[in-house]
């Protein structure tokens, strides 16, 4: 009996310690910071926490970007009440929607990809760490509050500390990266330039001394990319060739060049190219760098295949 009494207390305990260790990581309220932690600034009313079915009725452009949680709060000025700081604190499902997240913020220049990214203005400041964006900003940009800003995405950082994925991200998107320094940016949803294609890696290169906007995107297989292709002809571009590769143009108000092209199963292209020749080489470059990625990909899954077999060959 006492023996049975024993066990339904270890199975009641169990049950009840699964579900407050649940409650307290559903969540990334915890995250942000006290008044203690940011001295000069104090929790305002507004403060919220959101799941991924709600994020929706927070923003709708953080819709089907990934987020999994997502808590805000706003901290005013302890001297100037009219001095606001928001603060975001997200939690993606992956590391690359979070990279996704911080890489359209921050937008397009010139910077590397790394464990940790972090990006400061007067305006805002944004750090991505693993599956985390920390996202502070402020509308009193003329006070120059980027110090605050930093301090308001650190005191997250420093209770994330090592809890976080550690999921490399760097060699797909590295794909396009240039000579010249220009940072990968990766878009999960829809881009407006071609809105029938998401999950987008662009960037920019500085060709024979023009700027030139490149980008790709992997499919599941030839037929995805392919079927995707074939709606690039709604937007007015022309096919001009096929084969192995079916590439596409489209003659913009400007006259330049805008091309989209697929081989296997990736898609890829250039816009605001002065002609069509130019067009062809930095379509040929970048196949190059395709294929130059995928003999690395082989050749390391190769090598982890050869690894893995050892332990048979000496047995």
């Amino acid at each position: 009996m006492i023996n049975k009494l024993l066990k339904i207390i270890t199975i009641l305990l169990i049950f009840t310690s699964c579900s407050l260790f649940q409650s307290e990581t559903d969540t990334v309220t915890e995250l942000l910071p006290r008044n203690t932690d940011v001295p000069g600034w104090l929790k305002t009313d507004s403060f919220a926490d959101y799941r991924v079915k709600d994020i929706k009725k927070y923003n709708r452009d953080y819709e089907g970007i990934g987020i999994e949680k997502l808590a805000f709060c706003i901290y005013r000025s302890f001297d100037n009440h009219e001095i606001k700081i928001k603060l975001e604190v997200i939690k993606f499902k992956t590391v690359l929607d979070a990279y996704g997240f911080f890489s359209t913020k921050r937008g397009p220049g010139m910077f590397e990809i790394s464990e940790m990214n972090e990006y400061y203005t007067n305006a805002l400041s944004l750090i991505q760490v693993g599956e985390y964006v920390l996202y502070a900003m402020t509308e009193k940009i003329e006070s120059l509050l980027k110090n605050d800003l930093k301090t308001f995405v650190n005191i997250p950082l420093l209770y994330i500390g090592k809890d976080h994925m550690k999921e490399n991200i760097t060699s797909k998107l590295n794909i396009l990266k240039g000579i010249n320094g220009y940072g990968i940016l990766y878009i999960k949803k829809a881009y407006h330039k071609l809105p029938f294609l998401n999950n987008i890696c662009f960037t920019q290169w500085d060709w024979n001394k023009e700027i030139t906007d490149v980008f790709l995107s992997e499919r599941e297989s030839f037929y995805d990319a392919y079927q995707l292709f074939k709606k690039s002809t709604e937007l007015g571009y022309t096919v001009i060739s096929s084969h192995d590769t079916y590439t596409a143009l489209k003659k913009e108000s400007d006259n330049t060049y805008s091309f989209i092209s697929i081989n296997d199963k990736w898609i890829f292209g250039c816009w605001s190219v002065k002609n069509i020749d130019e067009g062809r080489r930095i379509l040929s470059e970048i196949q190059s760098k395709i294929q130059d990625y995928k003999k690395i990909s082989l050749n390391i899954n190769t090598y982890n295949c050869i690894l893995f077999k050892i332990p048979e060959l000496n047995s």
